[in-house]
Order: C-alpha cells, then sequence, then structure tokens
C-alpha cells in the first residue's frame, strides 16, 4: 500500500487480464464495466471516448484507465489490426484515484516511468494466470503500474536534497540500457559526473534499496522474462543481463526468485 492525499491505498485485484483483439462492437456501441479498466496498447491507434464529450487518443505502448462505470466507446480502425492487454479491475481507493489520474495520465510520464511500464506489461503478457502463485504476482505488478500513474501525477517537487529524484532516474535509465554489460557504482558515478557516495545516499534516499540491491533486481526482472521466452540458453541468458559466469547467475537468480533458471523455463 502507499500513501494517497487523504489515506492509504491498499492493494487492488486483478479480475481479469488477457490479450485481446478487439470487437467493432466495442466502438460502436457505448458500454461500462463495474470494474475499473486499464488498456495497455500493443498494436494499433484507439480512442477513448467517453459519453461526457471527452476523448483521448492512444497508440502503441500507451497506457489508458477507465473508471469504473463510466460509459465509454474505444474506437478504432478495423484495418489497424488493434491489440490490446486488458486488465479488469477492483480496487476500493479507485474512486479517490481517479479524482487525480485521469485516463491517459501516463503521457505525462517521464522516460524511465514509461521503461517501467513496459517492463511491467512484458511480465503481465508473460505469465499464466491460471497458476494461483502468479496471480498474486499480477495483483502486485498491478498496485506497481497504479503507483506510477499516481507518482506521475502528484509528484510535482523534487523534496530530496540535492536533486537525488533526477540523479536516480538518470542513473536507471543508464542501467537500463546497459544492463548486458559490467556495471557497478563507480562506472555510473563518473557517467553522471557525480561521487559514489552522492550516488550511493540518493538511491537509499529515493528507493529504499542500495543501488546494488536495484541492479540486481531489474538484472532479475530480465533474465526471468528471457527464460519464459524460452528462446535462450541459460548461460545466453546471464551474458544477456551482465553476468558473465553462468553458474553465478543462477545462484543470485534462485536466491531472488526460490526456484532456479532452468525451473524457471
Amino acid at each position: 500500500m502507499f500513501q494517497g492525499k487523504k489515506q492509504l491505498m491498499y492493494m487492488p485485484r486483478a479480475v481479469y487480464l488477457s490479450r485481446i483483439f478487439y470487437s467493432n462492437e466495442y466502438a460502436r456501441n457505448f458500454h461500462a464495466d463495474i470494474n475499473n479498466e486499464v488498456l495497455h496498447i500493443i498494436h494499433g491507434k484507439i480512442v477513448l471516448k467517453l459519453k461526457s464529450g471527452l476523448e483521448y487518443h492512444a497508440t502503441r505502448h500507451d497506457t489508458l484507465f477507465i473508471p469504473h462505470g463510466v460509459c465509454h466507446r474505444d474506437v478504432f480502425e478495423a484495418n489497424h489490426n488493434l491489440e490490446i492487454f486488458h486488465i479488469n479491475f477492483s480496487w476500493a481507493n479507485a474512486d479517490e484515484f481517479f479524482q487525480f489520474a485521469s485516463p491517459n495520465c501516463l503521457a505525462s510520464a517521464t522516460p524511465l516511468e514509461k521503461m517501467e511500464v513496459s517492463l511491467l506489461f512484458d511480465m503481465f503478457r508473460l505469465d499464466d494466470y491460471k497458476n494461483g502463485m502468479n496471480q498474486q504476482l499480477a495483483d502486485a505488478r498491478l498496485a506497481h503500474l497504479l503507483a506510477i500513474a499516481w507518482r506521475s501525477q502528484n509528484v510535482k517537487q523534487d523534496p530530496m536534497p540535492g536533486g537525488a529524484k533526477p540523479l536516480v532516474a538518470e542513473a536507471k535509465l543508464f542501467l537500463l540500457g546497459h544492463i548486458d554489460e559490467p556495471l557497478n557504482i563507480n562506472r555510473v558515478a563518473s557517467y553522471l559526473e557525480v561521487s559514489r557516495s552522492t550516488l550511493s545516499r540518493a538511491f537509499r534516499i529515493t528507493s529504499g534499496m542500495s543501488f546494488n540491491e536495484y541492479l540486481t533486481a531489474i538484472r532479475m526482472q530480465r533474465a526471468q522474462i528471457y527464460l519464459r521466452e524460452g528462446r535462450i540458453s541459460i548461460a545466453d541468458c546471464a551474458a544477456q543481463v551482465g553476468y558473465n559466469d553462468p553458474s553465478y547467475f543462477s545462484c543470485v537468480f534462485k536466491k531472488h526468485f526460490r526456484v532456479s533458471p532452468r525451473q524457471m523455463k
């Protein structure tokens, strides 16, 4: 849970998750759902038209949020092969969230936040929701997605000393872009032209974790995606996320996920 403007926000519940090809019925007729919806565009373009008259345009990699009970149409051109990852979810705090977050609130997200969203939907699409544990993971990832949207709407200033947030945002972008290379805090600090201690402190302040903890977490997330796709060997997967020693990679992976890379495949 995370702190909202007035009260604590509790975990949402993913009711339905699916990669779907939209029917023309959704474009022709206004409709509403008893639950909240997330539409993440995989292919094509869409215009979300609310009965109130508001419109929100979205294209590939964009994400739209629709509050429960809101009448809307999903307008698209039939020849554009619209494909969407759809999440239907319930949440006790949805009404408060949608007071401040518009359907296209992620349009104003930072590049780092957009990369986080993209990674989350990569993982959503790979999971098998017939498995109870993956349902729990889906709920956690949905909470992460909503937290990014909340943050992008409500964090207008950097309250941390010394501009810690923009510094860490740049560091995270660098890490995501060089994840297959040997990385350590000294290299990133040098790239950002700050001291190692400054970068280390900034990570602690803004992320609640150390630089190395964050680096391991994103490497493991990327490795999980590669392994579930099943296209590369464990050794190649290790190299793709910056580990020269596959045995060491396997130890770190098992410690992180409590299953071996082979079991994840």
